[in-house]
């Protein structure tokens, strides 16, 4: 309706339609059966901007001065949690408080499993078999 909506609408145009080219939609019945490659690309886009976003704030935080740590506790922190707030608050007025709640400690679970146990597991497996993962940050300590 607003100039502003309109300007918001045409810089998000390219990427809804790239995830929608490589993103099946499983709730209409000719891909419901493909629910699992839905989610595997959906997880893999995440993959991809999580990336991105990291490093934007990497290369932000070194033009302004600021340490990696205070960035990825602040802003990437924030920048994760936001929206899984917004969804639990959303279904919790809609009357679904386990879904909120759920939906609350599923991603922490999902995040700590999947964002760290993959590439962890890769590297302890595939890339250097039998080797340890070390974490060389010491404000991590």
């Amino acid at each position: 309706d607003g100039k502003i909506n309109k300007i918001k609408w045409i810089l998000s145009w390219p990427l809804i339609f790239v995830l929608f080219c490589t993103i099946p939609n499983c709730s209409k019945p000719r891909w419901e059966r493909y629910f699992m490659v839905t989610f595997i690309l959906s997880t893999l886009w995440i993959a991809l901007f999580s990336y991105f976003m990291v490093w934007m704030v990497t290369v932000i935080g070194y033009t302004l001065g600021i340490p990696d740590v205070i960035m990825g506790i602040t802003f990437l922190a924030a920048g994760t949690s936001v929206p899984d707030c917004m969804a639990s608050l959303i279904v919790a007025r809609q009357g679904l408080g386990d879904m909120a709640v759920s939906n609350t400690i599923g991603s922490n679970v999902f995040d700590i499993l999947v964002g760290l146990g993959i590439p962890w597991g890769l590297q302890t497996m595939a890339i250097d078999c039998g080797s340890t993962v070390c974490i060389l940050v010491k404000s991590l300590i």
